[in-house]
């Protein structure tokens, strides 16, 4: 075998380890999906709030709303993503309804990041008139609140 030829296999089995190692490192476990996963609803109810004291009227940072709309749609399209199977115990308000109806929790999350995506096509049109989308957003959020989530103590 050339010494060319050698190098090529050397580089070869050097890549193939580097990415079943990449995978193996990153593999996640549930208890870092769950915490995970609770930083990025923080992160939205975070969004949501800091836009509804925007959209009411209650502050005024009008260059801040475009950062919060996107960010809020960003994040809903991962919803989905963030309850695998495995990650339905520990501290979590998210109720075993998300895992026992996979069906109705995907059909509520979609409609949450329909709702998320129609907000930003609002602002983009129109900065002024977002209220509509913005309390579509709210009551998609509320509705997979009511069957998947732990009530607010």
């Amino acid at each position: 075998m050339s010494h060319t030829v050698t190098q090529s296999w050397i580089r070869i089995v050097w890549v193939a380890g580097a990415l079943v190692w990449g995978a193996v490192a990153t593999a996640a476990e549930p208890e870092d999906i769950i915490k995970y996963r609770q930083s990025v609803m923080k992160s939205v109810g975070g969004h949501m709030g800091a836009l509804t004291q925007i959209v009411r009227g209650k502050v005024e940072y009008p260059d801040d709303v475009q950062y919060h709309v996107e960010s809020i749609a960003r994040s809903m399209k991962t919803v989905l993503s963030l309850f695998p199977v495995d990650s339905d115990f520990g501290e979590t308000r998210a109720l075993e309804s998300v895992w026992s109806k996979p069906d109705d929790f995907k059909k509520v999350a979609e409609a949450a990041a329909i709702a998320a995506g129609d907000l930003v096509q609002a602002y983009s049109k129109s900065s002024a008139d977002i209220g509509e989308k913005f309390e579509a957003l709210g009551e998609a959020c509320k509705a997979c609140h009511k069957d998947f989530r732990e009530e607010d103590k």
